[in-house]
């Protein structure tokens, strides 16, 4: 197997283009308590939450609800918009706060692109949500 060498200006890319797609589906500065969702029927739904606002960021919870057999775990991520870099990243992925750059020591399953593979994974997400972009304001605090 050939190892693949990641590098900090292909995840600054995918971080910046997350950014854009986030943009378009919730704007560059959603209020503070706001929900968002993206329904593509009434089984399946990626939820949007903004649950923290700075003068530079915003930190937003995306909350994937779908039918799925109860062994599968849901899956919950906080990202990281940063609006004068122009870039969002995931800082929380579910519930492991630990999210490195690059692992030098591994502890159990990850890997040492974990980083980059939640970014793509958001990114991925983020993509499929534009697709079906039957965006509902939920609340507002």
């Amino acid at each position: 197997m050939q190892r693949q060498n990641f590098s900090l200006a292909c995840l600054h890319k995918e971080c910046e283009l997350n950014f854009s797609r986030i943009a378009r589906l919730v704007g560059v500065h959603p209020d503070l308590g706001s929900s968002f969702c993206v329904a593509k029927n009434s089984r399946s739904q990626i939820q949007f939450e903004v649950i923290d606002s700075a003068r530079f960021t915003t930190t937003l919870a995306i909350k994937i609800i779908a039918e799925t057999p109860q062994w599968l775990p849901s899956i919950e991520m906080k990202v990281r918009i940063y609006r004068d870099a122009r870039m969002a990243e995931v800082i929380e992925w579910c519930s492991d706060s630990c999210i490195p750059w690059a692992l030098v020591e591994r502890k159990g399953p990850q890997s040492r692109d974990e980083k980059w593979q939640w970014n793509v994974f958001l990114g991925e997400l983020l993509y499929q949500a534009l697709r079906h972009k039957r965006i509902a304001k939920a609340k507002s605090s």
